[in-house]
């Protein structure tokens, strides 16, 4: 095909898209099972007519690994908490590397001997079969909002399976097809090609997050695509690593950094360009994956198709249930549950990697024809079966619901930004009895709401430092979007502060160690920043001044927010009086601090203070207004008005406290 006939195609895939994502709304599948089902009936239709899809064979199989791959990973690698990343890689690492190989293995043997395929034939198929494509699952369980872990660990598992697949695959295909290959140098190819795209994938990321404060929300946008792109190429086809890995490094890398070297207008285009192309790749590669797929040769094949789908889902199950078991058991990680295993299980659906490594398969193999058909219908089965099901499987589990803490502070935050809005339209004289109305009866529900819930006293704990901590960290992203917070700091207590809102959801407690007890490649970072020179590097006393005073203004903010929940039903005088006091003995910590290193009164120190205060102020007010104006209860030109008035008024405050 030329390249117009293509360009056509992919137009004609993207309308079909389009119409098919309608149709799966109404309907309520998933958008992927829909478009894959849809495709593979185009393909069927085609052949029946004798027009053969252009998409099957190695052509498909380049498309995917360096057309769509690349944009994947790095949406999910973007998406996905670095931290939380981090914080789960041990388990991640073992559904990614040892539960593939360990399904692998099963799967392999399995049909040696229930089919007589060659063993190492039989292992190839394994390998290019166990790698998992979550997208549908995904889709389900951010609308769902299932725990966050969960969703951490489908997410890090897929974004590494897909290149130990990959890197397994080219091994086992050498011994498949009769060339002599050892144990011990499959291993070391292995480790070569995973950690080497792995490392290329961190230069590269490190090298675009230096020079992100510099470039403009468009500039980065171009930036990210390069860096998604080029590091893939460079490590696969140019450098003979694992792309996969090199694009998921960079991703992580660049998502990590984005909070503390990115402004928020970068951060919103990132999200924004990422979502879209996301979208865009998964509508075209479901399709294609469903073109892709020769009916006639599975209709050949059922028997097969049926064993094989039968032993990827048991063999996936063997896999990672007694992992995930040994490493709470013996590893000493947060425990996963059974809930979530059996979900992990059964959310192990397969997709476009898996058919295009089989479509891949060189034809002098003599089971590739088979292997091709038993991969189409095992993908296709998981689709039907798996992703159309998982959805009511996490609502038996009830993994989708809400906790009575989750449902107050929503109750509490929607309150709280009504209040908030009242109060700067009444300080600006913007009266309007309609906008009145629509807010006393939002107020009026969240105040029904927050009456409903009745929390036990380890509830209302965890509640009140949950806010608190919330309030803490949007205190320190505003103060690094306004320029106020040094990048190593700022990521230094975002770390800090996630780690303290995961220990406060999980047990309702705070951990003050985890304010002393700083990673150690934080250490690193921030001795870095101090060496380097201007205006890369910073002065230890300023960053260390910069981060008390940050602290300082954000237990103030914390303690203003829980002021709140006085007016609020069901939360004792007591509990607010004691989580009080956790952050207010924060501030005395950050005000000792400041006292330390600035002893006597010093005009940059109260500078910098009250620039924080004064901008942290004008922020929270535009959002306040701009939050009730997306949800309706408020007009966008009244919220416009009073933003730019609050932002006016705060400036020249600022500027009569300069005088």
């Amino acid at each position: 095909m030329s390249l117009p006939d293509w360009l056509l195609l992919t137009s004609a895939l993207l309308a079909g898209a389009v119409v098919l994502d309608v149709l799966a709304r109404r309907v309520r599948l998933p958008l992927t099972v829909v478009l894959a089902v849809a495709g593979f009936l185009v393909a069927w239709l085609g052949d029946a007519f004798g027009a053969e899809s252009p998409l099957r064979g190695e052509r498909f199989e380049e498309v995917v690994v360096f057309v769509f791959l690349p944009l994947l990973v790095m949406e999910a690698a973007l998406g996905l908490s670095t931290r939380d990343f981090f914080a789960n890689l041990g388990p991640i690492l073992v559904l990614a590397v040892a539960a593939l190989g360990i399904s692998a293995a099963l799967v392999g043997l399995a049909l040696h001997l229930g089919l007589g395929t060659p063993l190492p034939a039989a292992l190839l198929f394994g390998a290019l079969i166990s790698a998992t494509d979550p997208v549908a699952v995904v889709a389900v369980f951010r609308e769902l909002g299932v725990p966050r872990r969960l969703l951490t660990l489908v997410e890090g598992e897929s974004l590494l399976n897909d290149g130990v697949a990959i890197v397994l695959f080219t091994i086992l295909l050498a011994a498949a097809l009769g060339e002599e290959v050892s144990v011990a140098a499959g291993i070391a190819d292995f480790v070569q090609v995973f950690l080497g795209g792995a490392v290329i994938g961190v230069a590269l990321g490190v090298a675009a997050a230096f020079v992100l404060p510099w470039l403009d929300r468009l500039s980065a946008a171009a930036l990210s695509l390069t860096v998604a792109y080029g590091s893939f190429v460079l490590a696969d086809d140019v450098l003979g690593f694992s792309g996969v890995m090199a694009t998921v490094a960079a991703g992580l890398v660049l998502g990590g950094l984005a909070p503390s070297r990115a402004s928020l207008e970068v951060r919103a285009t990132w999200r924004e360009l990422w979502e879209a192309l996301g979208h865009v790749a998964n509508a075209l590669l479901f399709l294609l994956i469903g073109l892709a797929i020769d009916p006639a040769l599975v209709a050949d094949n059922l028997g097969a198709i049926l064993l094989a789908v039968v032993i990827v889902l048991v063999a996936r199950a063997a896999a990672v249930v007694p992992l995930v078991s040994a490493l709470e058991r013996f590893a000493g990680i947060p425990p996963v549950g059974r809930r979530n295993e059996a979900v992990l299980v059964w959310g192990g659906l397969r997709g476009g990697v898996a058919l295009a490594l089989a479509l891949a398969l060189p034809e002098e193999l003599p089971q590739r024809e088979e292997f091709v058909a038993m991969t189409g219908g095992v993908v296709l089965a998981t689709l039907l079966l798996n992703a159309t099901t998982i959805s009511a499987l996490v609502h038996r589990l009830k993994l989708d619901a809400p906790s009575r803490g989750d449902r107050f502070l929503v109750a509490g935050a929607r309150l709280s930004g009504i209040e908030t809005a009242r109060a700067r339209l009444a300080d600006l004289g913007l009266d309007d009895p309609a906008v009145e109305a629509e807010l006393d009866a939002a107020e009026r529900s969240a105040r029904a709401e927050l009456e409903r819930i009745k929390l036990s006293t380890d509830e209302e704990r965890g509640v009140l430092l949950r806010r608190g901590l919330f309030v803490e960290r949007e205190t320190y992203q505003r103060l690094s979007d306004a320029g106020l917070l040094p990048p190593t700091t700022t990521r230094a207590l975002l770390h800090e502060v996630d780690g303290q809102i995961e220990q406060a959801t999980l047990t309702g407690e705070v951990l003050p160690d985890l304010r002393r007890d700083r990673p150690r490649f934080e250490k690193v970072a921030q001795r870095l920043t101090a060496w380097l020179p201007e205006p890369l590097g910073a002065d230890a006393d300023e960053l260390a001044y910069a981060e008390a005073s940050a602290r300082r203004i954000a237990a103030r903010r914390t303690g203003e927010a829980l002021t709140l929940f006085e007016r609020l039903p069901n939360v004792t005088a007591a509990a607010i009086k004691e989580a009080k006091v956790v952050f207010a003995r924060w501030e005395r910590d950050a005000v000792a601090s400041l006292d330390g290193l600035y002893p006597d009164a010093n005009p940059g120190a109260e500078e910098l203070q009250r620039r924080q205060a004064a901008a942290l102020g004008r922020v929270a007010a535009a959002e306040a207004l701009d939050e009730l104006a997306a949800v309706g209860l408020l007009p966008e030109r009244v919220a416009r008005q009073a933003a730019e008035s609050v932002a006016a008024e705060v400036d020249r405050n600022a500027d009569s406290t300069d005088e």
